[in-house]
């Protein structure tokens, strides 16, 4: 049987089990709608005789959305046992058995065609899922179900609204529950104390039905339910919250049906109708307060992954503009390598001794490693591999990302001053990040020195990192002797798509200050005295890792 998670469409062609597999899956739906059915018809008062809650409907939905429409077989044969049970004819049995199936068809059938994600994660996705459980599959199954026990008669009206009433209440309170949680993958609701935490409900609804307490307490207590459902709901994933329900509204409805609890007041059939309306609100509430928070979740996760991509994009064009430096960079190792291995050549035709080629082979050495170090760097700036965040010395990060940029600076005659404190500079970053907006900081301030057309001799960056605010941050300022920020409004030039230079962008500046800022930190710039542009990085400091190695300074 395939599941309706794998399927695009759902196949109406019946499918019959695999031999082991499904063939327990249909026992164990067949009894679990065989147990739920049995228990709500305990609830059934003499007039009109008709049980008060009816699940079969609602499960009937859930096993044939989250399974596949194979479900429908056992869930046949179990509507059709349990009515016999009752004491039903056989031919009205498969009657009513026949109007369940129509609704649960029905109603999957909408289902797939609003394309309605199982694990209940949007709020358009609860709301179809009360619309049509209530509006098409109880309203089919409750009609039929009338119609069958009473005809064409004065009686329809009144029977049909309770079996309606019936259906309506099995469908909200249990068919998201078997929908949305068993239709969850391995995720946080697994834990202990997930379950624990969707007990909370459960243990107050016991408490305020269960135990026998007065109305003046009871009633009150009752209402202690919405936070802690609401509490589960923060937490937890929407398939949790509805479990929780579900089985709020087992203890609820059977301690109320019984005579027990705030709503035991007017007999059976009045007490379960203001029971209901609770409950359904408990639901809505829980489900549409989990859905919106995993909305805002995803919302989250889709933001961070743009994020990644525009930082990946800013990459790809720094790298681009720092590529004519690095060939200039790697080919002098090169040009090295092929002189010192023409060198060894000769020397081997003259019959030199091994000793003699001693000092050629090391430069040849030293040359592979200084072009692989280039080549490394390089590649390890473009990647992008699942980092995660760890405590790193922003001296190292400062030094690697200067190294990158430098041999585009010394092509345009843009002279670099670096200067590091000799004590380590620890902070929480992603390193491959940080670099990304020191070489953009230093990428903008060689175009602005360039564009304002200053002499060999007037073109320099400096960068410096020092410890500030009570040795609580960590500052890093690049300093450029260009021709300041001027009259720009220093807020825009942050702002994405906005920039103040021939052929920019925008968004330079707009990724850095994201960056920055999902670090903690803060991006900030101003026009320096006697210089240009001063953009200032402010981290935190945190504590240097144990067995971390103390760096010296190598400005």
């Amino acid at each position: 049987m395939t599941s309706v998670a794998h399927q695009s469409t759902h196949d109406w062609r019946l499918r019959l089990p695999e031999p082991v597999g499904d063939a327990l899956a249909w026992f164990a739906a067949f009894a679990g709608f065989l147990g739920m059915t049995f228990w709500a018809s305990r609830f059934t008062p003499e007039d009109p005789g008709v049980p008060l809650i009816w699940p079969a409907t609602g499960l009937a939905l859930a096993l044939a959305y989250r399974f596949g429409y194979g479900m429908l077989v056992p869930v046949f044969v179990a509507c059709i046992s349990i009515h016999m049970l009752l004491g039903v004819p056989l031919p009205q049995a498969a009657l009513l058995a026949s109007g369940i199936l129509l609704g649960a068809v029905a109603g999957c059938w909408m289902l797939q065609r609003f394309a309605v994600r199982k694990t209940l994660e949007r709020t358009r996705d609860v709301l179809l899922l009360f619309a049509i459980g209530v509006g098409a599959s109880a309203l089919i199954s409750g009609f039929t179900s009338a119609l069958t026990m009473v005809g064409v008669s004065s009686g329809l009206p009144q029977v049909f609204g309770v079996c309606w009433m019936a259906d309506t209440a099995g469908m909200l309170l249990f068919a998201p529950a078997l929908l949305a949680f068993a239709g969850a993958d391995a995720d946080a609701s697994t834990d202990w104390r997930s379950g624990l935490l969707i007990l909370l409900p459960v243990v107050v609804a016991g408490a305020a039905f269960g135990v026998g307490l007065d109305l003046l307490v009871a009633l009150p207590l009752s209402y202690l339910i919405f936070p802690a459902v609401i509490l589960v709901a923060l937490l937890l994933p929407p398939g949790a919250v509805a479990l929780s329900v579900a089985l709020v509204a087992v203890i609820a409805v059977s301690c109320t049906a019984a005579g027990k609890g705030p709503f035991a007041q007017m007999g059976m059939q009045p007490d379960l109708m203001s029971l209901y309306a609770q409950l359904f609100l408990l639901q809505l509430t829980g489900l549409l307060l989990a859905a919106v928070r995993c909305e805002r979740l995803d919302a989250e996760r889709r933001e961070h992954s743009h994020a990644r991509t525009l930082a990946r994009i800013g990459r790809l064009n720094a790298m681009s503009a720092m590529a004519a430096g690095l060939a200039h960079e790697i080919n002098q190792p090169l040009c090295a390598i092929s002189s010192y291995s023409q060198t060894a050549r000769r020397l081997l035709d003259r019959g030199a001794s091994a000793e003699s080629l001693g000092p050629a082979l090391d430069r040849i050495r030293d040359g592979t490693e200084r072009a692989s170090d280039i080549v490394r760097r390089a590649r390890r700036f473009l990647g992008d591999p699942d980092r995660r965040r760890q405590a790193q010395d922003l001296r190292r990060l400062i030094r690697d990302a200067v190294s990158l940029i430098r041999p585009e600076l010394r092509r345009n005659a843009v002279r670099l001053d670096l200067s590091l404190p000799a004590t380590p500079l620890y902070s929480l970053v992603d390193g491959l990040e940080l670099q990304q907006v020191l070489i953009n900081l230093m990428q903008n301030a060689e175009e602005a020195i360039l564009e304002a057309g200053r002499g060999p001799a007037e073109r320099w960056i400096r960068v410096s990192a020092s410890v500030v605010a009570g040795d609580r941050e960590i500052c890093v300022r690049v300093t450029d002797s260009g021709p300041g920020l001027g009259q720009v409004d220093v807020a825009s030039l942050f702002e994405p798509l906005v920039s103040h230079r021939a052929g920019g962008t925008g968004l330079g500046l707009a990724i850095a200050r994201s960056i920055v800022e999902s670090h903690g930190g803060r991006l900030t710039a101003k026009s320096e005295a006697g210089a240009g542009a001063c953009f200032s990085l402010t981290l935190p400091l945190v504590q240097c890792p144990a067995g971390s190695e103390t760096r010296g300074n190598d400005s």
